[in-house]
């Protein structure tokens, strides 16, 4: 996710002004990959990225070293459950660290949400993590900022997990 901190150029089903991300048709291959979701967004303070490896949608703030990513997998994912799949998303961390893992309901599905600190690359961070399944795809929803501004930025992500849904 630090590494986001330095990306930049748009994904191409999302417009950084939009609230929808829209799965691509073709190729095939990446098609069935890709899900089509709406979500919240988190206010002027958050510049969008564009063109992040794997992630659909993210934006960034600087000042808080913060991150949020928006990420849709399908057609890849397996039959692991949702604390399997989030223990997934801590490769590359090491000093991981749960300071509070609860089960949810994200779009009327159930989710976890997990909060942790850890490091990446040696640089402390602490993150939000919310990981949903739907209709054969794997949805993960992260925010990762400077574990002392981290809750500046945490009321922005909510907004953006309350935003998350699927259009008709």
């Amino acid at each position: 996710m630090l590494a986001l901190l330095s990306s930049a150029a748009a994904c191409s089903g999302w417009r950084s002004a939009g609230d929808t991300y829209y799965r691509h048709s073709l190729p095939a291959k990446r098609a069935r990959r890709e899900a089509t979701f709406s979500f919240g967004q988190p206010g002027e303070a958050w510049r969008p990225l564009r063109k992040v490896k794997d992630v659909q949608v993210a934006w960034i703030r600087p000042e808080i070293r913060g991150v949020i990513e928006v990420r849709a997998q399908c057609d890849e994912q397996g039959d692991s459950n949702l604390l399997q799949f989030t223990d997934h998303l801590r490769i590359d961390w090491t000093d991981w660290k749960i300071l509070s893992q609860t089960d949810q309901r994200l779009v009327d599905r159930a989710a976890l949400r997990t909060v942790v600190t850890g490091q990446l690359d040696g640089v402390p961070m602490q993150l939000e993590l919310w990981v949903v399944k739907r209709a054969g795809c794997l949805f993960d929803l992260r925010y990762a900022a400077d574990p002392d501004r981290f809750a500046q930025g945490q009321p922005q992500f909510a907004a953006v997990v309350a935003g998350f849904s699927f259009p008709l």
